[in-house]
């Protein structure tokens, strides 16, 4: 499989809320706890919304529950690399998150 098809396919599974994880992510170029990327997400999200004139959306991730399924989705595709302080699990963003970034912007 080409390189291209194989970044197509993990584009096409990304999910909205992974996509803006990701770009969190890349954009912070360290590596961030759980809450912290859950609320910076739903930050970013809620002021991209207001951007476009839309005020009563909900947040991007309003459950701990949904926050666990992304992550979870992103480490088992090898888009994020996790690594465990104590309790605390500090998110980063691995070269094939930061390719299928750059590939999906291009």
């Amino acid at each position: 499989m080409q390189e291209v098809q194989f970044l197509d396919i993990l584009l096409d599974n990304l999910s909205n809320e992974s996509k803006w994880f990701l770009f969190i992510l890349q954009q912070e170029e360290q590596p961030i706890n759980k809450e912290l990327l859950k609320d910076m997400a739903n930050e970013f999200y809620s002021k991209r919304n207001t951007e476009k004139g839309i005020t009563n959306s909900e947040p991007l991730i309003p459950s701990r529950h949904l926050l666990d399924i992304h992550t979870a989705r992103l480490e088992g595709a090898g888009l994020v690399q996790v690594q465990k302080v104590g309790r605390i699990r500090m998110y980063s963003i691995t070269p094939l998150g930061e390719k299928l970034l750059k590939y999906a912007t291009s």
